[in-house]
């Protein structure tokens, strides 16, 4: 099945927009600026993975071939990511550092995962998962 479509999940009180394709999902964090906002949704990443995973399931009858820890390691990755490019916008006004933080932020607010046959590295995110994510061991 190749059907793509996106789907809006609220996530400890913020929607979330999620847009699905075959073996892939990319997830926009942009709306959120504050950082007391990316840090709310940092910590309920993993209920986002359970609906992200339960719907891609349903939709194209057959699983998300990206384990939890993956999946979770590569969303906080993204977040902390973006929340430094966003400091880094908002407290540095030097023009390199404006342009870099302007492309850090752009490529990291939206997460592309994808499985590994797709996504060049995702191999990145699978070594990194049981180091921080015991619980997946």
């Amino acid at each position: 099945m190749s059907k793509t479509f996106t789907r809006t999940y609220i996530v400890a009180q913020f929607p979330i927009n999620v847009q699905f394709s075959n073996r892939v999902v990319s997830i926009d964090f942009t709306p959120y600026t504050q950082s007391e906002d990316l840090s709310f949704l940092y910590q309920h990443s993993e209920e986002l993975v359970q609906k992200i995973k339960t719907e891609y399931k349903d939709s194209y009858q057959k699983e998300l071939k990206i384990s939890n820890a993956s999946f979770v390691a590569e969303i906080w990755g993204h977040i902390v990511a973006y929340k430094i490019a966003l400091w880094m916008k908002k407290n540095i006004n030097i023009s390199p550092v404006q342009k870099f933080a302007k492309f850090a932020a752009f490529r990291s607010g939206v997460i592309d995962c994808g499985e590994s046959k797709v996504d060049t590295n995702r191999w990145f995110w699978d070594i990194l998962a049981p180091i921080f994510f015991r619980k997946y061991r």
